[in-house]
C-alpha cells in the first residue's frame, strides 16, 4: 500500500497545496488547522484519508466538544476521524487517536514547569477549566491503555499506527535537555518489540524522520509554521510503501 503523510500543515499560518500523488491512502497526523480548519482542506484531496488530532486543532475550543465536532464533520466523508479508533483499509488495520504525552514522567517540578510555559494550557479548556498538565498525562495514559489493549489483539495482516505525539524521544532532534521534550515525546519503545507493528506516522515534532525500532519504520513529514519556520525538505507529496 502507497501512503503519502505528512502533519503541522498548521493552515491558520498560510495556505498549502493540496497533494498531487498516486497513493492509495492520506495520512495526516495532526496540527492541519485549528478546530475544524483542516476537515475541508482534507475532503478536497479526494482521497481516502486517517486522521488524528493534533494539539492545535483544540486551540481555543473546549477539549470534548472539539472532538464531537471533529467526527461529526468528517462523518460521510473520505475522512476517517480516529480518536482510540480503528479502520481497516485494504487489509492493513490503522489505530489513531493523538497521544498526549505524560507531563509528569520526570517529576513534579518539570511538568508544573510546562503548564506555565506551553500553550497547550493558555489556549484548550477543559470542561468548565484551562487545561492542565494533570488532564495531559491522563489523556495520555488513557490513550496507552487502548493503543496497547489494540495491539494485543490477534490481527491477521500489518497493523499502523497513527499518532500526533511522537512514540519515542529519538524523534526530537533539537537540544536533548530542554524540558519540552516530554511535552512533545512518549517513551513507547518497549512497544516495538512487544507487538507486530508495521509503521508509525505521528507529527509534533517539527522535524523530519525516518528510523527503525524493531521491524517497525517510525515517520513525520511536518511542515511547521509558514512565515515563521517550516521545516526544510517538507514535501507535501511524499509517500511511503506498506
Amino acid at each position: 500500500m502507497r501512503i503519502n503523510y505528512f502533519s503541522d500543515v498548521h493552515l491558520e499560518f498560510g495556505d498549502q497545496d493540496l497533494p498531487d500523488t498516486d497513493a492509495d491512502i492520506v495520512v495526516a497526523a495532526g496540527d492541519i488547522g485549528v478546530f475544524a480548519q483542516g476537515v475541508e482542506w482534507l475532503k478536497a484531496i479526494g482521497k481516502p484519508v486517517i486522521y488524528v488530532a493534533g494539539n492545535h486543532e483544540f486551540y481555543g475550543y473546549e477539549y470534548r466538544q472539539t472532538l464531537s465536532m471533529l467526527r461529526e464533520q468528517c462523518a460521510g466523508s473520505p475522512i476517517r476521524f480516529l480518536e482510540k479508533d480503528q479502520f481497516i483499509f485494504q487489509g492493513i488495520r490503522f489505530l489513531g487517536c493523538t497521544l498526549w504525552s505524560d507531563l509528569f514522567v520526570e517529576g513534579l517540578d518539570k511538568a508544573e514547569a510546562l503548564g506555565r510555559s506551553l500553550n497547550d494550557f493558555r489556549k484548550i479548556s477543559f470542561g468548565d477549566c484551562p487545561f492542565q498538565p494533570e488532564h495531559f498525562a491522563a489523556l495520555h495514559l488513557d490513550a496507552r491503555v487502548w493503543l496497547e489493549q489494540r495491539l494485543a489483539e490477534p490481527y491477521i495482516g500489518k497493523t499502523v499506527v497513527v499518532t500526533h505525539h511522537a512514540p519515542t524521544e529519538w524523534s526530537w532532534i533539537d537540544s536533548p535537555n530542554v524540558i519540552k521534550k516530554i511535552a512533545y515525546c512518549n517513551d513507547l519503545k518497549p512497544l516495538f518489540h512487544e507487538y507486530e507493528i508495521a509503521a508509525w506516522f505521528h507529527g509534533h515534532v517539527h522535524n523530519l524522520g525516518d528510523y527503525r525500532i524493531a521491524d517497525a519504520r517510525i515517520l513525520s513529514n511536518t511542515r511547521g509554521y509558514l512565515g515563521r519556520k517550516t521545516v526544510a525538505g517538507f514535501d507535501i507529496n511524499k509517500v511511503v510503501e506498506i
